[in-house]
């Protein structure tokens, strides 16, 4: 039974900063959890997730054409694959669970596991329809019991490397981001514009355009989660929207709710963990 908090962040160390954004840790053996309290709800991102399942099931959770009628997925592999995701979702777990989920960033795909993060955007499969078997074997062999899981998978994923790892790391995606256009600044002088998007967008997975908009919304969930009765003009400023309205539509988008309704849930609804762990960052 776990004494741990039921929801944790992991940092990367300084050897695979430079590939892996934070891991998330979900335990709720040992939490008394009502139906309810064990949905899962997760904001759009650029990231691309790598997922392993020690204990109990969980189940994605869709809705039919109506737009209304929650469905389940058919029960979640043991090593899931989650790519860059331009809509929030949802999972839902029947009972104690006990997983961790590790953020790559999407250049850092092609270094680790030689495929492009825009042939994988909203793909959600087993880890062996889109991995080798040989990075499979690798990150399957993580066991608990055997140390901490988080440093055990760490090393697993170092160990996939195809090419020389990226320097640094970054706190948020926005720092991520800026990188990325310094680096892309540096060594792709003397072509045009038009050259370096296109460069961007197959190493990012997305234009630089379309990653504001994770940037944006970061900002944003981490001062409506710091302030106790968020004035959304202010807040709306403060994360770089141009005005009121475009923030609300990008908050929508990213999270699936309007940001009164999402600040309300974030402090309160405990499937809100994963904004409050954020937040944290």
């Amino acid at each position: 039974m776990s004494t741990l908090p039921a929801a944790r962040l992991h940092h990367p160390t300084r050897l695979t900063a430079g590939s892996i954004h934070l891991g998330v840790e979900r335990d709720t053996r040992g939490v008394g959890l009502r139906p309810e309290q064990r949905l899962n709800f997760y904001p759009a991102s650029p990231l691309a997730v790598l997922s392993w399942i020690f204990h109990g099931q969980l189940y994605r959770v869709q809705t039919q054409a109506d737009g209304l009628t929650p469905v389940l997925s058919a029960e979640l592999p043991r090593m899931l694959f989650t790519g860059p995701s331009r809509t929030p979702t949802i999972s839902w777990s029947p009972g104690p669970v006990h997983a961790i989920s590790i953020g790559i960033y999407p250049d850092a795909l092609k270094r680790l596991f030689g495929i492009q993060a825009g042939d994988v955007r909203d793909l959600v499969l087993p880890m062996e329809q889109v991995l080798s078997a040989s990075a499979c074997q690798t990150l399957g062999q993580v066991q608990t019991g055997e140390g901490p899981l988080f440093a055990q998978l760490e090393v697993a994923i170092q160990q996939c490397a195809r090419g020389a790892g990226a320097a640094g790391g970054a706190a948020t995606v926005h720092h991520w981001l800026t990188g990325l256009m310094m680096r892309m600044a540096a060594t792709h002088t003397g072509i045009g514009l038009r050259q370096v998007q296109r460069q961007f967008k197959r190493q990012a997975g997305q234009s630089q355009r379309e990653l504001q908009l994770y940037a944006r919304a970061e900002r944003a969930f981490a001062l409506a989660q710091q302030q106790e009765n968020p004035i959304w003009s202010e807040v709306a400023l403060q994360a770089g929207y141009s005005d009121q309205s475009h923030f609300g539509r990008e908050v929508k988008r990213v999270s699936g709710f309007s940001p009164a309704q999402f600040a309300q849930s974030m402090k309160t609804d405990e499937a809100f963990w994963m904004y409050r762990l954020l937040g944290e960052t």
